[in-house]
């Protein structure tokens, strides 16, 4: 479940219809995340990354690689909002995680590659701005979309936006809500 998929230089050439060299000079110049292999130097890119990539420059993403960047990490410990929000973004089509703390959440992050991550802004235990400045400060999660779930008060929804939330739902979740702004942040 959690295999690692990579193109080859050819293979991400083929699907944005250039020549491969072009490939290798996006990743020279860092615009195209990817690994060098030993011995002979030839470069591996993530499928996460490629996504990203197609979607930062405005490319049409293939289908068959969509599927991959639809994984969801919801960072909780309450079951009504792990259960019910489980269950709708199943449904949308979603693979979801549940992370109940910080340090699950991070060894997740590191091993699933989501493609976006539900915080829970009612968490007392959590700080969700420091969780949204981690995220934001690291170049692996640069393209992993942020939603958080707002308390009742919507006192800091501004502030979530302004940290690095994508996008914000209020508490109780309207489950209806939820899933159309996971389909708008990840073009499903």
């Amino acid at each position: 479940m959690n295999e690692l998929h990579v193109l080859t230089t050819g293979e991400a050439a083929r699907y944005c219809g250039v020549n491969f060299r072009t490939v290798i000079r996006w990743i020279e110049r860092g615009q195209l995340k990817a690994y060098k292999l030993p011995g002979r130097g030839d470069h591996r890119i993530c499928v996460e990354d490629f996504v990203g990539f197609l979607r930062d420059n405005a490319m049409p993403v293939p289908s068959e690689l969509a599927g991959a960047s639809r994984k969801v990490l919801l960072l909780t410990s309450d079951p009504a909002i792990a259960g019910a929000g489980r269950q709708a973004l199943q449904q949308a089509g979603c693979e979801v995680d549940i992370a109940g703390d910080s340090f699950i959440a991070g060894t997740q992050m590191a091993a699933c590659k989501p493609a976006l991550l539900l915080l829970d802004g009612n968490e007392s235990q959590l700080n969700v701005f420091q969780i949204l400045d981690h995220l934001r400060s690291r170049s692996e999660y640069a393209n992993v979309h942020a939603l958080v779930v707002a308390p009742s008060d919507g006192q800091d929804r501004q502030r979530w936006l302004e940290a690095g939330a994508d996008a914000v739902v209020a508490s109780p979740v309207d489950h209806n809500e939820l899933v159309a702004k996971v389909k708008l942040l990840l073009d499903i």
